[in-house]
């Protein structure tokens, strides 16, 4: 009577254990982000995938950009020329972007030419066959894209910037890879990164523009194809930076210095503290604006440069407008200053610009600047999503970050932030007593030792009336930078990313 108890308990046992596991696939069924936009007869296509260049393998860096690029090199239906004949035919566009965390693969397409363009579009990302021919030809690209890279300059302190505050960490290198990396790559390599990273529980799916339900269905069947499986957050240790730290990269011929300052933090747009630390910075130097604090000191009131800006995120600009691109998304982000000035003026702008965000984190935002930022911001916001595509983006960015509602809810949440609430924040995150310095200059040594002298210079244009800053001017430059020996590194531009 036991061992028939027992039987039974364990059938029921084993049903209800693959109920579970039942539940557990459904409950990871693919779904669409859509954005409906039927008065134009385009259709957007967006499949995000969690596995940028921090998946790259130790030693394999640049596999995840690789693979990226040979999976438009081929698939079961298409030829590399037959892909670029079909796309030119068609009007469409096919673009493959990688970032940190993830790969962006879009699509777009006029509504007569869907089924054309969506056999080619599906199959890049479900059958792509590798060809063996085109591995030295994406090999040779994207060593040419490292060497472009290298040429040029607001790119390569950007990313050097980057690479320097995550040293260590899987976000410490270029997308791209490292020379000697990239010549390691192998067809083999790119089918195990495809068959690990390239599966279900890994995609976000959107539809943007004039669809039907019927390819919504199409969509979420095809890509269920792939197979299941999830793969790990790619983690690692961020070492903090303790004082200031300086970077200098040599570059010869320059005669206009660029300078990136700032430090990683644990902040994301699923944080509560994210829309005071937003407002915070549009008031301290919002991209390509002239309402922040770093414009108006470095540009309007001193001429020093056409522009000084800052960031509370990975910031990628959109093609040519000033806006930034959706798609971006980091579990751990970095706070940055931007400027470029000519070069007796460097060490003057470094230090203005820590000024400037020193001043934020002791003493916060002017009360009758509060409204009037807020009101910017929030003017501005329209532009973001006035595209089906731009606003798809961004969905798919709340999709990662777990954080529904940022779109739709981000002007009323711009507007709810109080002082207090940036105060809190630019004190909590903001540091500019621990900051990473990266200059890209002629002469590292001789800059070295200007920096750690106790002279600061600066040379106004010649039509501005430098009279009325001389006692503003007079504590920047004495504004200590509290920098010795040991806080320096130096590296040649032309050795980076070998």
């Amino acid at each position: 009577m036991f061992n028939k108890w027992f039987k039974v308990l364990m059938l029921l046992s084993f049903i209800f254990s693959f109920g579970i596991i039942s539940f557990c696939i459904n409950a990871h069924a693919l779904e669409v982000v859509q954005v409906k936009k039927t008065e134009i007869p385009v259709v957007y296509f967006k499949v995000m995938i969690h596995a940028g260049s921090a998946y790259d393998p130790p030693g394999k860096e640049g596999l995840s950009y690789f693979t990226a690029q040979m999976i438009q090199r081929g698939t079961q239906s298409f030829t590399r020329d037959q892909m670029d004949d079909l796309l030119d035919y068609l009007s469409g566009r096919l673009n493959v972007a990688v970032h940190k965390e993830v790969i962006v693969i879009s699509g777009t397409t006029l509504k007569e030419n869907l089924d054309k363009f969506y056999q080619l579009f599906s199959e890049v990302i479900l059958k792509p066959t590798f060809p063996q021919d085109q591995v030295e030809k994406t090999r040779i690209d994207q060593l040419d894209a490292i060497e472009n890279l290298r040429q040029d300059d607001v790119d390569l302190v950007k990313e050097s910037f980057d690479n320097y505050i995550f040293q260590g960490h899987p976000y410490g290198h270029s997308v791209y890879g490292k020379e000697s990396s990239v010549k390691s790559l192998t067809r083999q390599d790119v089918m195990d990164f495809y068959n690990r990273y390239y599966v279900q529980d890994n995609l976000l799916l959107g539809l943007a523009g004039d669809f039907d339900e019927t390819l919504v269905e199409r969509f979420k069947k095809d890509m269920s194809t792939l197979k299941t499986g999830k793969t790990p957050k790619a983690e690692g240790n961020v070492q903090p930076i303790n004082g200031r730290k300086v970077l200098l990269i040599e570059k010869e011929g320059r005669t206009q210095n660029q300078i990136r300052i700032g430090h990683s933090y644990f902040i994301s747009r699923s944080s509560t503290d994210y829309f005071p630390l937003l407002v915070a910075n549009v008031y301290l130097g919002k991209h390509r604006e002239s309402i922040g604090q770093l414009y108006k000191t470095v540009r309007m009131q001193r001429g020093l440069s056409y522009g000084a800006y800052s960031y509370i995120e990975d910031f990628e600009q959109s093609g040519w407008s000033k806006l930034a691109a959706p798609n971006v998304p980091r579990d751990m982000q970095y706070f940055n200053m931007w400027t470029y000035v000519k070069s007796p003026n460097t060490k003057f702008a470094i230090k203005l610009l820590l000024k400037n965000v020193s001043d934020l984190a002791l003493n916060g935002i002017p009360q009758d600047r509060v409204q009037l930022t807020k009101d910017f911001e929030a003017n501005q916001y329209p532009f973001q999503i006035e595209t089906p595509d731009r606003k798809l983006g961004l969905l798919l960015d709340d999709k990662f970050y777990g954080n529904p509602g940022f779109v739709d809810n981000y002007e009323k949440k711009v507007e709810k932030v109080t002082r207090e609430e940036i105060n809190r924040v630019a004190a909590t995150y903001l540091s500019p007593e621990n900051v990473a310095i990266v200059v890209m200059v002629s002469d590292p040594e001789k800059f070295k030792q200007e920096l750690l002298s106790d002279q600061t210079n600066i040379e106004y244009p010649s039509q501005f009336d430098t009279s009325v800053l001389e006692s503003e001017d007079a504590l920047i430059k004495a504004y200590d930078l509290k920098l010795k020996d040991s806080d320096f590194e130096i590296v040649k531009a032309s050795e980076l990313f070998k």
